[in-house]
């Protein structure tokens, strides 16, 4: 009995599929070049009006003119970036919808939401957008007038200051912890859904000190309604030399937080290479740039290749804080 026939059906099958994967393979490609089609909505995981939402918007604005389609903000807040890492996870893989992740949703959320760990771990890394280094604040009416002073005030007073941050497990939290540890102080933190709301009490006298991202900081500073008395960042920020760091009174603290362009899992290479390379483009943009400084947010050349090990490495660095402070009790 012969099996020529079946042979030849099987040489004819691969031949056709060897004739196909060009064609496949040219597919991601095309959609990257052509990308996007419609209209790119960019998740963040604060309300309207925090830092975050407000470096979303300076660069959602650029990308629309360069893509001549709309990239437009969707406010997704609640549990700590949890809702916004679910809303990335179950989106399409087509690039059209996209996380301004903070660096809490990588270093603090997996641990404090194992059931995400998987999820967030295969999310696309895009671009490193830039670095919102921690910053520590008092109302226009508190008496303390430098972090010393502050510092001061606190031990002296029993059980210690209120101090307002974020939702338990977020960088304002964490960073304030560590603070506390370091100057060997009490301190009482009073946790807010966001940064406006904590703000608000810290303005109208009801709490006395507020940690948080720099950028959130800039515009109640202007109008005289608070007193930055620290930025934790290595060293003086040429944008505002006037405010010393944390580590000109306690040798050595730093707290930066980080925001991050991510695509949901499975999004095809080329189209995360696109978006990645439009990305930089924009922040090699010396306007851009300053626009960003002009709100606290530092832009810092990382490649999207070199993200994933830098992740890694703040994990580790957060870990010890996240494990002793960021979970609920």
């Amino acid at each position: 009995m012969s099996h020529r026939p079946n042979r030849t059906r099987r040489i004819a099958m691969r031949l056709m599929l060897a004739a196909l994967l060009p064609v496949f393979g040219a597919s991601a490609s095309i959609a990257a070049e052509t990308f996007p089609k419609r209209p790119v909505k960019i998740i963040v995981q604060t309300a309207a009006g925090s830092s975050i939402d407000v470096a979303a918007r300076i660069l959602a604005e650029s990308l629309s003119r360069k893509w001549g389609q709309q990239a437009f903000v969707f406010n997704q807040p609640g549990a700590g970036g949890a809702v916004a890492a679910r809303a990335l996870a179950s989106a399409p893989a087509d690039g059209e919808t996209l996380l301004l992740a903070a660096s809490s949703i990588f270093v603090a959320l997996p641990l404090l939401q194992p059931a995400q760990a998987a999820s967030i771990d295969a999310f696309v890394p895009v671009a490193f957008v830039g670095e919102q280094p921690m910053a520590v604040a008092v109302g226009a009416d508190q008496p303390a007038k430098t972090f010393a002073d502050l510092l001061a005030t606190t031990r002296a007073t029993k059980g210690g200051l209120n101090c307002a941050v974020s939702t338990r497990g977020g960088l304002s939290h964490l960073s304030a912890e560590s603070l506390k540890a370091a100057a060997g102080v009490d301190m009482n933190f009073i946790h807010y859904p966001g940064t406006a709301q904590a703000l608000s009490d810290v303005i109208g006298g009801r709490v006395p000190m507020v940690v948080d991202s720099l950028s959130a900081f800039v515009g109640p500073a202007a109008g005289k309604q608070i007193r930055i008395l620290a930025v934790a960042s290595a060293g003086r920020l040429k944008k505002f030399p006037d405010i010393p760091t944390a580590a000109e009174t306690l040798p050595g603290f730093e707290a930066t937080a980080w925001l991050a362009l991510v695509a949901p899992p499975g999004t095809p290479a080329a189209i995360a290479q696109q978006v990645g390379r439009d990305v930089d483009a924009i922040l090699a943009d010396p306007g851009f740039v300053a626009r960003l400084e002009d709100v606290g947010t530092f832009a810092r050349p990382i490649k999207a290749n070199d993200l994933p090990g830098f992740i890694k490495a703040q994990r580790e660095k957060w870990l010890p804080v996240v494990q002793k402070y960021g979970v609920a009790q």
